[in-house]
């Protein structure tokens, strides 16, 4: 058997509103509604940032890939010998050759003659003077051979300097030789101009790895252009720039290095660039959505208030609706003379040229259209027509309604303003006490209309309802009106005074009757 479920059954509880679970679906519906708000904004936020990264790692690594061999040339003349002969003054031609091509060489030691040290002083090779000194290299040197590798870095428990300097033992048939990168020296510009050439596309040097998360680094003087070596300040800061970890200067340290000053300066403005480039979409997507979710209730809000002027359209017409039967009765029932039952066929014929208008004027609304039609003049004989169709049922209610009309006339489309005098008037007449005035006046280019009744008076928060659709005002369970209506009369008043450029106000205070004002151009 086929069964198709249209709606779940749910028992309802009169009177106690929603249930638990639709409140809760309620507050979910927003709390979600808020965190995707929040997660999507933080994303689009996010998102340039995480697209300047992913540039900046992918330009890094093309630098990288680009410049391997400078970083190779630079690693490959450190830890490179020339040959050597016998020393025997230290300024030998051969010597100072050497020292010229090892510019970071400090200290040698001849293995076969004698175990001889040598220090390095300018462009030539003296005998040892610093007794503590050579005892430290003559210690790296033991230990360099005890290791057998062809290069030793000293640890930090042999070398005072380490983490400051960076220190290679090298050894060869018949040398150890000791060189030393002294950070910011012109020995180190002198090897990476021997190591680079003729290629000096970039600027290297040397990196703790604990350096890239110092905040503390300052730029120093020698790591700027033109020089050749740069600080590690800016290899660690400067986005354009390498780094590749080797062992050949010892523990912990880094070759790294980065671009010349006019090439950073043209990576910033490429960077920059395309960061206001994903801004500008993620912005525009954000726009995008909000457009979208404002579009969305701006439907949704049309829709309820087309449905609004509908319904207020449909409660215009009870009233006109109710003296047309209440004459109709009286005709079939015969309670009229024939003169009487002439007049009162011609009010009825008036009564539904009333109802079209009446329906033009609520379909034009919905529609959106604009002004409902070529102003005309609103005189004290035509006011005085309009309300005279409403004398019954003052009669018998047994209220009265008084005119105090001002020679001045009003200059607007007659059929909306009949509709809304006669509405201001009927809510006078359905939900207010005592005597009801209609007053005109004119006030520089305003012609004033004003309907005023000896109710009870609303609370202010009751005033600032009105005209809302369905706001039924209530007072401590009582009804803020003698009668019990829907309050779609005003709400279709509003929208015709919004869309004619009429001014409405309504005034009221509880004890003080009810007034409201209807401003239109003075002819």
């Amino acid at each position: 058997m086929y069964r198709h479920r249209t709606s779940r059954y749910r028992a309802m509880h009169p009177g106690l509103g929603s249930s638990r679970w639709e409140r809760f679906q309620q507050r979910s519906g927003i709390v979600l509604l808020i965190l995707a708000g929040l997660a999507t904004a933080i994303l689009l936020v996010a998102a340039p940032r995480f697209y300047l990264m992913d540039r900046v790692n992918d330009a890094r690594q093309a630098y990288m890939e680009a410049h391997w061999v400078d970083f190779e040339a630079v690693e490959r003349h450190w830890k490179t010998l020339p040959i050597l002969q016998t020393v025997q003054r230290g300024d030998e031609s051969d010597v100072r050759q050497f020292l010229s091509d090892q510019p970071l060489a400090v200290a040698l030691l001849d293995r076969f003659e004698g175990r001889h040290l040598w220090f390095r002083e300018g462009d030539r090779l003296v005998e040892p003077r610093d007794l503590i000194l050579a005892q430290q290299y003559l210690g790296w040197f033991s230990h360099a051979e005890m290791a057998q590798r062809f290069e030793w870095n000293p640890p930090r428990t042999h070398d005072p300097d380490f983490g400051k300097i960076a220190t290679v033992v090298l050894l060869s048939d018949r040398w150890l030789v000791i060189k030393r990168w002294r950070p910011g020296s012109a020995e180190v510009e002198r090897e990476l101009s021997a190591g680079l050439a003729p290629n000096r596309a970039l600027r290297m040097g040397l990196i703790r790895e604990s350096d890239f998360d110092r905040k503390d680094l300052k730029r120093e003087s020698w790591g700027a252009d033109p020089n050749l070596q740069a600080d590690p300040e800016r290899l660690a800061t400067l986005p354009m720039s390498a780094v590749t970890k080797t062992n050949a200067f010892g523990d912990g340290w880094n070759l790294a290095g980065v671009a010349f000053d006019d090439q950073q300066a043209a990576f910033r403005k490429a960077i920059k660039r395309q960061y206001r480039t994903a801004s500008g979409v993620a912005v525009l997507i954000g726009v995008t959505i909000l457009l979208g979710l404002w579009l969305r209730h701006h439907s949704r809000k049309k829709a309820v208030l087309d449905g609004d002027r509908l319904a207020s359209m449909t409660h215009s017409l009870k009233t006109p609706l109710a003296l047309l039967k209440f004459r109709c009765d009286s005709l079939r029932l015969g309670r009229l003379s024939p003169e009487r039952a002439d007049e009162e066929l011609l009010r009825i014929g008036e009564e539904v040229d009333h109802l079209t208008t009446i329906i033009e004027t609520g379909l034009r609304v919905i529609r959106g259209g604009g002004p409902s039609g070529p102003p005309g003049l609103a005189t004290p004989g035509w006011f005085e027509e309009v309300v005279d169709d409403l004398r019954p049922g003052f009669e018998m209610e047994g209220r009265a309604l008084h005119l105090r009309l001002a020679d001045a006339a009003g200059r607007a489309p007659l059929p909306s303003l009949r509709s809304a005098v006669l509405t201001l008037v009927e809510n006078a007449l359905g939900h207010g006490k005592g005597q009801v005035t209609l007053e005109t006046w004119r006030a520089h280019r305003r012609f004033c209309i004003q309907i005023t009744d000896e109710g009870q008076g609303l609370e202010p928060h009751q005033v600032k309802a009105l005209g809302r659709p369905f706001q039924r005002l209530r007072s401590q369970g009582k009804e803020g009106f003698l009668h019990d209506g829907q309050g779609l009369g005003l709400s279709l008043l509003v929208q015709v005074a919004e869309q004619e450029g009429w001014g409405l106000t309504f005034s009221s205070a509880p004890g003080e009757g009810f007034t409201a004002l209807l401003e239109v151009p003075t002819a």
